[in-house]
């Protein structure tokens, strides 16, 4: 065990396990809410895409969507 994760390991192990608990059910509710702004954000994709086509997208999809020549 590398030494950073025995400090980490040592210092959980002293949290009595109620605040630990809490620790972690705050944690849980960040995930939790960034996994629905998440999906919030990818559910609007698309939705305000300008009509049109661009010639051999998929052969040039770097160019297009990056600037990536080549």
């Amino acid at each position: 065990m590398s030494t950073i994760r025995k400090i980490v390991k040592d210092l959980v192990d002293t949290i009595p396990d109620e605040e630990l608990k809490k620790v972690f059910d705050v944690l849980e509710s960040f995930i939790e809410k960034d996994i629905d702004e998440a999906w919030s954000i990818w559910e609007e994709f698309g939705k305000d895409a300008v009509e049109g086509k661009w010639e051999d997208a998929s052969e040039r999809h770097n160019f297009y969507l990056y600037g990536i020549k080549g």
